[in-house]
């Protein structure tokens, strides 16, 4: 499995994701879950739900998703941002100096944790060119049996692909499967520390997790320094995102 192209740097031009084993080490992923608890524990009834965190159950007591990490300081994951391996892996894929984008954390517990439907980042970031990248480093073991991530292998080279507005918590956009390209999928095993590192056009997703085993992941998004908004994008996904407010409001 480690000669497959996606283990391969070289690659991430024409495959649009690679993986890096062993980026942090256990020590690391340590830290950032237990980083990720004291956050929320110090911070649980000032988050904003639906911007910095979503839910997996009505009585709010079991968390789907972080979003926004990057505004609070005094915890290790923020250091882990800077950390200069990582700043320099980003630059080295991006062939461009770097600017932290976000940090976020997609939590999946046992037996509820939500798919993800198919999307591309940049529908949501509306830059260009798009230059950046999100490095999505395991915490625990991800495999097909709790709601691994899927890749369309090469999907970043065909551009933006349409997005509708949906109601899914933590996805104001998707695509609709009849939109997906052909391609290969690519559904990365990782352990924790590895992590599976993919470009802000490639087209990804992830199943339920429908096992008793939590999957965590941790995100570290990235875009190159030329890059700049794109308001044509920004302005269809201001249109979605209004429609997506109309909605809820609607129920």
């Amino acid at each position: 499995m480690k000669n497959s192209i996606y283990y391969k740097r070289d690659n991430f031009d024409t495959t649009g994701v690679i993986v890096e084993s062993e980026l942090i080490s256990k020590t690391d992923v340590d830290q950032v879950i237990l980083d990720l608890n004291r956050f929320f524990d110090e911070n649980k009834d000032s988050l904003e739900e639906g911007k910095e965190v979503n839910y997996a159950n009505p009585e709010k007591t079991i968390v789907n998703s972080f979003h926004r990490l990057e505004n609070y300081e005094g915890y290790f994951f923020n250091d882990l941002a800077k950390r200069l391996k990582i700043i320099n892996l980003a630059e080295e894929l991006l062939k461009d100096k770097v600017e932290l984008i976000s940090i976020q954390a997609f939590v999946k517990p046992g037996n509820m944790g939500l798919a993800a439907p198919y999307h591309q980042d940049n529908a949501y970031w509306c830059i260009e060119p798009a230059n950046g990248l999100t490095i999505w480093i395991a915490l625990d073991k991800c495999d097909k049996t709790n709601g691994m991530i899927k890749y369309i292998k090469g999907s970043h080279n065909i551009g933006v692909v349409e997005h509708t507005p949906s109601l899914a918590p933590g996805s104001s956009q998707i695509i609709e499967e009849l939109n997906l390209p052909d391609g290969e999928v690519f559904n990365p095993s990782l352990n924790p520390g590895d992590a599976a590192i993919h470009h802000t056009m490639n087209i990804h997703g992830s199943n339920p997790n429908n096992s008793g085993k939590q999957r965590r992941g941790f995100l570290l998004c990235y875009k190159g320094v030329k890059t700049k908004r794109n308001m044509e994008l920004f302005n269809r996904y201001q249109k979605n995102l209004d429609k997506v407010m109309e909605l809820r409001n609607a129920e």
